[in-house]
Parts: C-alpha cells; structure tokens; sequence
C-alpha cells in the first residue's frame, strides 16, 4: 500500500501483499456458515456455493488485536478467506469458530507469581495459571513483552505462550516480581 506521503515507487513487499490480498476473498458474517462434521473438521460454506473443508482459523493480528478479521488456511496453510466482522455470525457459526480459535490460541493467564529466579542464564518463573501451577524458563527478556501498558505476553524457553491480562490486577508481591523483568 502506498503511503501518499512517500513518493517512492512500492516496495516489492507492499507488491506482493497487495497481490495476495487481491487474490483473496473478504467476506461477510451473513454470507458465512461454520460448523464441525462428525471428525472435528472445520467446514466454511460462503453463499452456499463455496465450501472450504478442514481449514484452520488465524486471526490476523493475534497479539494486538487491531484487525476485526480472520483468516482461514488449508491443509498448506495457504489462505483461502479472508472474514470480516466475526461477531456478526450466527449463534452455531460463532460458537464453531470461538472453539476452534480457544483451542488455536490456548494460553494460560498467570494470575499469581510465587518466584523469579535466575537458573543458568535464563529466568525460571514459577507461577499459578488459570490452568493450574506451572514452572518455566524464559531465556531472554525480549521474550517478555508489555502491551498496552498493562498486558504482558510470555513466550518461555519451549514456545509456549503465557499471559497477564492486567499487570494492575497482579497482588503487589506478584507486581514487583514482574517489574524486574520488563
């Protein structure tokens, strides 16, 4: 996309997004049927015309949630559509597709820290999660990020993801502990 304040020519990159985004259809809630067959594949039917059989859902900008849009990929996980406004499906639709994101982006939220201790070059974080205690490593603060001044992401040393959904809301030992690392 071109940014009328830089007089340039785009990007290669800009090219190739617009090229992609040109090939991919933007949909409706209302043109739009989800639902799960008897083997948990998720089916997307657009104007009863078009059917996409086991494709994952992918929320466009997952960690800021800035975009009112999700995407689904195929078994290559190549976009094949692009929904607009989700919360506009149907009762069924929404509930299918709320499943199949909750299970995509499963992340504990941490809603009490017991101890930061270094152990070997990483941080060892041992905290109470919405699913229970958990203890983990986190190698790098980088992998410790604060969003919106109040959210804070985790990614510990093996991928996976935690969450604090309000730092404010942390008991005060638990706050001080975390203000060390971010």
């Amino acid at each position: 996309m071109k940014d009328p304040e830089h007089n340039d020519k785009d990007t290669p990159a800009d090219a190739g997004w617009e090229a992609e985004i040109g090939r991919l259809e933007i949909v409706e809630p209302e043109r739009v049927r989800i639902w799960q067959d008897e083997f948990r594949q998720l089916h997307v039917a657009v104007d009863r015309e078009t059917e996409f059989v086991d494709v994952k859902p992918a929320r466009v900008f997952p960690i800021s949630g800035a975009a009112d849009l999700i995407s689904f990929l195929d078994r290559d996980d190549r976009e094949v559509l692009l929904l607009r406004h989700p919360a506009g499906l149907d009762p069924e639709s929404r509930q299918s597709l709320e499943e199949e994101i909750s299970r995509a982006y499963f992340v504990p939220k941490i809603t009490y820290i017991y101890d930061i201790e270094d152990s070997h070059g990483a941080a060892r974080w041992q905290v109470e999660t919405d699913r229970g205690y958990r203890v983990f490593d986190i190698r790098d603060r980088e992998d410790v990020r604060v969003l919106g001044g109040i959210r804070v992401l985790l990614q510990d040393a093996d991928g996976n993801r935690f969450e604090v959904e309000d730092l404010t809301q942390l008991d005060e030992r638990s706050q001080r502990l975390l203000d060390k690392e971010i």
